[in-house]
């Protein structure tokens, strides 16, 4: 397997990261597959409508993803998954099931002690992952 899995929220850190993954993938003739994890808050409420929704948005913001990555490069094999779990978790667990080769993901253009007091998901990666972790700096404005 070995794939190329990459965490994409549609963010710019996120379309820049894309570009990096698509490359790589192509570089080791590897299938991308595009992650979106999110995490429903168990504090009360009614939280299967809230679930759909977001739901929902994962599908389209990995559709565009989906496309962009094609447009690309259209010899590079893309997949997407929606992953009910925080997205850190969701990473490492598409990782470890797919027998990762690295797993890419864009900066939110915030500093390292802000990611470290924050819990940002390039930092807790960098932090937890066994598999290698590329970040790529999200585009400057």
């Amino acid at each position: 397997m070995h794939d190329i899995v990459i965490g994409y929220d549609g963010s710019d850190g996120a379309k820049a990261a894309l570009a990096a993954a698509v490359s790589v993938a192509k570089a080791f003739d590897a299938p991308l597959v595009l992650t979106f994890g999110y995490e429903v808050s168990p504090v009360g409420g009614e939280t299967a409508d809230y679930q759909a929704r977001i739901e929902a948005i994962g599908e389209q913001v990995l559709a565009e993803g989906v496309a962009a990555a094609i447009a690309m490069d259209p010899t590079v094999k893309v997949e997407s998954m929606v992953v009910a779990d925080r997205p850190v978790e969701s990473l490492l667990d598409v990782a470890a099931a797919r027998s990762a080769r690295v797993i890419v993901v864009g900066g939110n253009g915030a500093g390292p002690l802000r990611g470290a007091i924050l819990g940002s998901v390039p930092h807790k990666l960098l932090h937890r992952s066994t598999f290698p972790v590329l970040v790529v700096p999200a585009p400057e404005e």
